[in-house]
Parts: C-alpha cells; structure tokens; sequence
C-alpha cells in the first residue's frame, strides 16, 4: 500500500540518491536474506560482504526490493533492465552499477523547469562507448562544459582514455507544455556498464530537521569544574541529561536508548561505572573526555605529549568545521595535552589529531555509533582555550552523534562445508563479526568456546555450532549444521563395440546407487551432462567422458576414453585446422558503418551501413528508375551498388541490405538449459575439449530487406584445397521457429554449390554443431549463406578441417584415454581470451588465457596474470 501511494503522488518526492552514502544495516540484511533475487558479488577489506548483483528480472513497474521490502537507497527510481536478466544491476557500498546497455532509469513525475544530474564513471577504465542518453525529447543537456557525446548519448570515458579524468557530470532540464507532471527516462547507450554515485533533481533532498538530540551525561561527583558541560548543556543541538554514575540505574542497554553518551573527565580510574562504559563503546555513539580512562579499561594509556597545540591531519573532518587549524589548533592556552597510546582495540582507528607525536583525537568505527577522543581531563581544564573548546566539543559531540544507528545482530553465520573422499572441510564466515565461537560436540557455543581461526577438517559425522559476535553488533543466533562424511563413487567403466561404420558405447559404475553421467565436453557438472541410459552410438571419432554421482556417494572422478570408428584412421581422419571464423570482438565488434550526419558510428554492433534498418536499396547513390510496361502498368527498375563487405581475419561478411550485428552471448554447456546459450545435445559439444572450441560471441544473421531476398552470408577470402570437413557451431536467434541457413562452396566465388543445411535448435540462442564434408580435390571459397527464415541466425564458430599433420598422429591406442599431442613446430596461430571467455587483441590488467597453435595440430594454454 505504502508503494502504490507513493508511486501514485503528482510530483516527485525524494530528490537524492547518493550512492557514496552507504547502505543500510536494514537493506544489507535484507540483500542477504533474499537469495532468490540477489548474490553476494564483493567483500570489502575486512571479508564483509559489501557487493550485491540481481539474479533474475526485477520487476519494472515497481521499486527495487529485497526480501520483500522496497530497498530505501534506490526508492524513487523505475529501473528496466528490459530483456537482460542476472548480473545487470550491482548495488554496492559506495556506487550503483547497471551493466546492461538498453537499461532504463525512470524519474518519476517531474515538472517543467527541474533538473536531473547524474554523476558517474566508466567500469571500464579504457572504454569510450559507455554512455546514457534521454529517452524523451522534453530533456535538454545543460552541462557547463563540454562533454563527450555518441549520437546523443552522453558519455563516460574510461579514466585511461587520454584526456579524461573518470567522473562526469551530467545535467539535464526538463522542458515540457505538459500541466501535470511528466516521467523522465534515461537509457544506457550504445554501451553500458556504469557506476553511478548520484542522481539529484533540483538541489536535491532538503536537510533533515532534528531535534534536540538526547544526550546522556556521564559525570562522577560534581560537574562544577567541568566546563565542556557547560558548553554543551548551553547548545540547542542537544538536550542533556546528567547520569551520576556513582548512583545510577542505566546500564549499557539503557543507554542505547541515548543519541549520543559523553564521558565527563570527572570520572576516575577506578569507578564502579567503567564495565558499562566499556560495554557502551560502538554500540552508543560516545564523545570521551579523559584520557587516563583508558589504562583501567585495557584500552592503551594516558601520554603527555609536551605541546599544547594539536596538529590537525584530517581538516576537512566536521569537527574542526569553522575553526583556523593550518598553523594548528591551540588546545590548551598552556601545560601539556594528555593524548593516549591506543592498544589493540584502537590500533586501526583515524587518528584526527596529533599532540606532538601523541595520538590526541582519534575516531573509531566511524560510520555507525562512533567513538571519539578529545582530550580535555580536569587537571588541565582551567588552561582550556575555551574559545577552542567552545566550538571543538559540541561539534565533536555532533560528529559522532550524527552516526547514530540502532544496533544490529551479527549475521548469522554461514557453515560452508566442502566433502572429500573421506573427510569434509569446514569454513566459517558471518558478515559483520570479528570472531565466530563453535563446538563439535552438540552443545551450544559460548564466547568460551573455540575460536574460529581457518578451515578444519571433519573425519566423522559432526554437528558444527556456531555463533558471531561484532564490534558494535549484537552476537549472533547459534546456526547448526550436520556435517556428514561420504566416500566417492567408483569411476565408471567405458566399453566399446566397434560396427562397420559406427561404434556402440556401453557405461557402468560398480557403485549402486548412483546415476552415471556422460558428455563430450570434460565436466562433473550433471547439467553439462547426460544422464546414462541406453549405449551412446557414434558415427566419428570423438572422446566421450563419464562420472558418476548420487546415492551415498560423493561423484566420481571423471574418466575420458577416445572412442574410435571404422573407416577413419591416421589417412581419413581430419584434425588440422586449414580456416577458423570466430566472432571475436577484436575482428568484428566495433566494426559497424551506420552514423549520423556528423559521421559518429551510432552503433557499433552493427556491421553495416543501414544498420538495424533492412532494405535492398541502402544507400542514397543507388538508383531508381520508374518504366512504363506495355500494357499501361509501371515498373520500377533498381540499379543496387555492389554488396558491401566487412573483413574479419581470413572471412569477409556480405550483405545486400540484410541486417548483420555482432553479440556478446555468454555460452554455457548446461545441455537443454533454455535459460542461457547452451548445446541443444551432448553431442552437440563434440570437439570443444580438443583443438577446437566455442567462441562467447556470434555473428547474427538478422531481418531481410522488405522488398528482398535473405542474401547475407560469410565467406573465406581465401580458397582452401580439398578434401575437407566444415563444422559449424550455430545458435537460433528466436524461439520455436528455426532459420535457413546453408554451407556452401564454390571455385569462382560466382558459382556456389550446397553441401548442406545448419542445424538449429528451436530453443532460442542455444547451439548445435553441424559438420558437412566435401571430398573434391580442388581449391574452393567456402561459405555459409542465409537463404529463408522466421528467425534470426546465430554462428558462433566455423571450422574448415583436413587432413595434416596432426591427424597423421590418429592411433586409436595412443588415443585410448585422455591424452595430450606435444607441441611440435612452428606457432601457428596464438589467442588471447579474458578469464570470462571472450577474446582480445592484446593482454590486459588481471587474468589472461593465452591459447597457442601449433605446426602439428598441438594447442598448448596457460594463464598469465597482468598487474
């Protein structure tokens, strides 16, 4: 109800999104909790879980949620990530990132005359092309400054890119005749993957109005000669209440009922009261006065540091806010500031302000219940500068008070369990701990217990408990989990019956129980596999992998055994790669030839002039001729320029206005999967674990000219001398319906002839092998060419295949079991991936998958690390 009443209010009510800000205790435990809409997708320096990225499609009439609850930090905004799905919105601890180019962002009911600024910087520090433009042409730009623009869309170079600087600044008006209000809406274009730290309409959100602020007073004996009460108990910003700690009730849990608690310099060393202030510290925002408090409650000790002027190291710091500190700040009039050794529970505080080489103001847990130190301890009050500390204490007390937050639980924690053959190991993590108790013998744990320090090892079914607990945070519930100890199946047994023409494989397991698993791409993954059930027929030479997993088993290792065929030997086989087309960005990414009148490329996955736009007649220089016919009836006669191309490697891609674009596709090998670009089959994967390989990427064969045939295709620019195998891993660009595409070759590049169709499967965008033959002796241009269709086509990779060198190497004894061909000869041809799959020109900063090919067929990788 809340949702629909504010999504129903005539304007827009929150006017800020700062990203930088944080989120939430509230948000992050709901973040966690909802494991069906988002995963964890970062940690930050301490292990805490600081990264979080959607999983399936939000919805995009309503707000971003999370276990249910609209997400505070995002509410506001209409985001549409249209047809993406996992891994399109990243909501972080300082940024929101959207990673999909086509994403929208919707600002709901805005008025003529507002503006929107957005701030934000590239995720990719060397991009140029990752941008946002206006959906509506009510918006006008209105930066100060020039920025870079692409057809519209306003850009955010990578902070490499020469001349930029990283962040931008954006800033639009709304202009509109509309009386009411009106939606405004931006998408990511032509590229994404964005981190943004603020969208602001007008000057953004008002500043919140408090009250006073409930202030809870710790003193001992009398407050007479305390003259920072007397400045703060005279500011309208806090309403003090004074607590003698010598005749109290409160303790630690009643003072979190506080704003804020100060720590009067009258307290002495060995007051009654210091367990509750120890259990006080980062659970109750806390200004401390004395610093000779901190030998008795084990956290350091009180320092003369022989200066009575304070060196400033963090100015910009609210505390200081107003007050002349280059030269330094003046504490004392005279004598000597106290400041403080800290110890362990301190040692990673921001130290503020130095007395010398003394530690003096110092902050601890700075964004939630904040500590802080100011030194000013009765023996030297008389020599406070007190137009200083007139200023200093109060908006120190502010500082800390303005971290306010009510104190959480740790996290529950997590018992993640790995099984070996025989024994498991046991991890343990919980967001916002510092240490996690558990026990192995049932009983509930205690901060008593053993202390989790790294993984351990379970020899025999155990029950694990455990719990959290957090500087600041409350401990957590005791989880628990039984922890059983399994063995591992028996690997499974591969025989084969050799036919003429094709051989039968038969898989078993000795283990009972379990199911038995095969695929031709190496795996233990059961969804990139094919559950065993009647024997595996082959009709070419391919390795065929097998495990076996369930029951009381653990899985199996995997076992691989090369499967040979009658009529193939070391003389027929053909294992040597002559040709290979890949769509690899470097090759055909960026490529496209569609702009604008300013000749800027409006998209650059569109390879060629008329970009999404079909039509036979595609650019101004054609001509057109109208003919009266003979019995009255006009003829139009087309005089089309020639094709035009694009070159890629060893292949040229052809068109006659058909669309062509070029796609990042993700693949996978979970067979059937509809959810992403998978082997239709098993059989479909043959090949990918040798020497050849499936590429992330695709060339899609797209609309046809209106008032023309289908007419793309893609085309060797060399010929290729025959005998030789074509295959061909293609996907289907839509759903139920397949395209019509063909492989072909011809002598001339004129005269073409058909060796055969590509398969599809109906299941949009995932993948089947095709392999044809042709057994001329002649040098020929291979192809394949879109001819009809109700669907898009997509290749991924063509290879044209013969017999050479490392075919010589075929013995089936050799090959029974997975082997290895050494590198021998000359590199012939050397790849650079990125850890995710996709390929690159030249290596880059992280991982990088470098594949080489050698003379005789051998392919060698090896991974290199860039920093």
């Amino acid at each position: 109800m809340l949702l629909m009443l504010v999504m129903g209010m005539s304007a827009q009510v929150k006017k800020s999104w700062d990203f930088t800000a944080g989120l939430s205790d509230e948000t992050i435990e709901n973040l966690i909790a909802d494991a069906t809409h988002w995963a964890e997708n970062g940690n930050d320096a301490d292990g805490n879980v600081n990264n979080w990225k959607n999983i399936g499609k939000p919805d995009a009439s309503s707000y971003l949620m999370a276990n249910g609850v609209v997400i505070p930090e995002t509410m506001g905004l209409l985001i549409d990530i249209g047809s993406n799905k996992d891994n399109s919105i990243h909501l972080a601890t300082t940024k929101m990132r959207l990673t999909r180019k086509g994403t929208t962002i919707t600002f709901p009911k805005l008025a003529n005359g507002q503006t929107v600024k957005i701030v934000g910087r590239s995720a990719n520090s060397s991009a140029t092309n990752r941008g946002i433009a206006p959906v509506q042409s009510h918006l006008v730009f209105q930066a100060e400054e020039s920025s870079p623009q692409t057809g519209g869309a306003c850009i955010f170079l990578g902070n490499q890119v020469e001349g930029s600087e990283g962040t931008y600044t954006f800033v639009w008006k709304v202009v509109t005749e509309e009386t009411d209000s009106v939606d405004v809406q931006f998408q990511l274009t032509p590229d994404a993957g964005i981190d943004f730290t603020l969208f602001q309409i007008d000057e953004g959100d008002a500043p919140e109005v408090h009250d006073a602020q409930k202030v809870a007073y710790l003193y001992s004996g009398s407050l007479d000669d305390d003259y920072a009460y007397a400045f703060l108990s005279g500011d309208s910003r806090f309403a003090l209440t004074e607590v003698n700690v010598d005749a109290t009730e409160e303790n630690a849990t009643s003072l979190r009922e506080y704003e804020a608690v100060v720590i009067s310099p009258t307290i002495g060393a060995g007051s009654a009261f210091l367990p509750v202030i120890a259990a006080t510290i980062a659970y109750v925002p806390t200004l401390n006065l004395n610093p000779y408090l901190y030998e008795p409650l084990g956290l350091g000790k009180a320092v003369a540091s022989g200066t009575n002027v304070l060196t400033v190291l963090d100015a910009e710091n609210a505390t200081f806010e107003g007050l002349d500190v280059a030269e330094g700040l003046e504490l004392l009039t005279e004598g000597s500031i106290t400041g403080v050794e800290t110890g362990d529970y301190f040692a990673a505080d921001k130290v503020l302000a130095n007395a010398g080489e003394v530690t003096a103001i110092h902050l601890h847990n700075a964004n939630r219940n904040a500590y802080m130190l100011v030194p000013l301890p009765l023996d030297v009050m008389p020599l406070a500068n007190f137009d200083n500390i007139a200023q200093l204490i109060p908006q120190a007390l502010q500082t800390v008070t303005d971290t306010k937050q009510a104190v959480k639980a740790v996290s529950k924690p997590t018992i993640n369990v790995k099984q070996e053959n025989g024994y498991s190991v046991v991890s343990l993590s919980a967001n916002f701990s510092n240490k996690i108790y558990y026990t192995l013998d049932g009983s509930d744990p205690t901060t008593e217990s053993t202390v989790y320090a790294e993984p351990f090892t379970l020899t025999q079914n155990t029950t694990v408990k455990a719990f959290g607990v957090g500087d600041g945070y409350d401990p957590s519930e005791i989880v628990s989990k039984d922890v059983v100890i399994m063995t591992q199946a028996a690997a499974p047994v591969i025989a084969v019956a050799r036919e003429a023409g094709q051989s039968t494989v038969t898989i078993t397991c000795p283990s009972e129980g379990t199911t038995v698993y095969y695929s031709f791409h190496q795996t233990t993954t059961a969804t990139e596999a094919v559950a065993y059930s009647e024997p595996v027929v082959l009709t070419e030479p391919a390795t065929i992998y097998a495990f076996a997993q369930g029951g009381e088993f653990l899985t199996s290792e995997v076992i691989g055994k090369f499967v040979g065929v009658d009529g193939f030997d070391a003389n027929t086989v053909r294992w040597d790669i002559m040709a290979h087309f890949d769509a690899n960005a470097d090759d055909w990414k960026g490529k496209g030839q569609q702009t604008d009148d300013s000749g800027n490329i409006i998209n650059a996955n569109y390879l060629f002039t008329w970009g999404k736009n079909a039509g036979l007649y595609y650019d101004t220089n054609s001509i057109k001729e109208v003919v009266v016919g003979s019995e009255g009836q006009d003829s139009i006669i087309y005089n089309p320029l020639p094709p035009e191309t694009l070159v890629g490697g060893d292949w040229v891609c052809k068109s006659t206005g058909q669309v062509m674009t070029w796609e990042s596709l993700n693949l996978g090998y979970n067979i059937g999967d509809t959810s992403m670009r998978n082997p239709d089959a098993a059989e479909d994967a043959i090949g990918v674990n040798d020497s050849i390989g499936i590429t992330p990427n695709a060339l899609t064969f797209g609309k046809q000219p209106s008032d023309g045939p289908f007419n793309a295709s893609l085309e060797t620019v060399a010929k290729w001398q025959a005998p030789f195998d074509v295959i061909v891993y293609a996907g289907n660009g839509n759903e139920g319906q397949i395209p019509t595409m063909q492989i072909e070759v011809s002598a001339d590049g004129e005269t073409w002839t058909k060796l055969g169709d590509i398969n599809y499967s109906l299941i949009k965008r995932n993948w089947k092998r095709t392999k044809v033959s042709y057994e001329g002796n002649d040098q020929v241009y291979v192809r394949v060419l879109h001819t009809a269709a109700k669907s898009s086509g997509q290749i991924y990779d063509i290879y044209v295949m013969n017999n050479g060198e490392k075919s010589k190497q075929y013995a089936e004894d050799v090959l029974d079991g997975i082997t290895t061909l050494t590198p021998a000869g000359n590199i012939v041809r050397t790849e650079i991936f990125t850890a995710n799959g996709a390929r690159i020109s030249t290596m880059a900063k992280g991982i990088n998958i470098i594949r080489r090919t050698y003379a005789n067929g051998a392919v060698k990788t090896y991974k290199v690390v860039v920093k």
